[in-house]
């Protein structure tokens, strides 16, 4: 399997990179994806959400971290289940948003930078 550049996902040995302190980032913050009618508001029940799309990642596997969304147990539930993606009318302009919601908070607290 290959991604949009056509090369393998992950070489042998390499794995996806993983972040411990983005993944903790996702608790108790606000769910960024926000379906309307599905969305709970708890923050209690917001985690990352990794977003597997457009073949970043192959079959059972997560892509890197800076690819998670904050999302509560709902949201990433529909998240997760792209057959209920048009019964929640969420759009990828939902996704987008939530995308960059929370690489917003991401880098308000310090853990994306831009550089200069």
């Amino acid at each position: 399997m290959s991604n949009l550049c056509n090369r393998p996902i992950y070489q042998k040995g390499q794995r996806p990179q993983k972040v411990k302190a983005i993944r903790d980032d996702a608790r108790d913050r606000e769910c960024t994806l926000r379906i309307e009618g599905i969305c709970t508001g708890r923050i209690d029940e917001t985690v990352g959400n990794h977003m597997r799309l457009f073949n970043i990642a192959g079959g059972a596997q997560k892509p890197d971290d800076i690819f998670i969304l904050d999302a509560c147990a709902s949201c990433h539930a529909i998240f997760d289940s792209r057959d209920k993606w048009a019964e929640a009318a969420l759009g990828w302009d939902d996704v987008l948003r939530a995308f960059m919601f929370t690489l917003r908070n991401r880098r308000a607290c310090g853990l994306i930078s831009l550089g200069e």
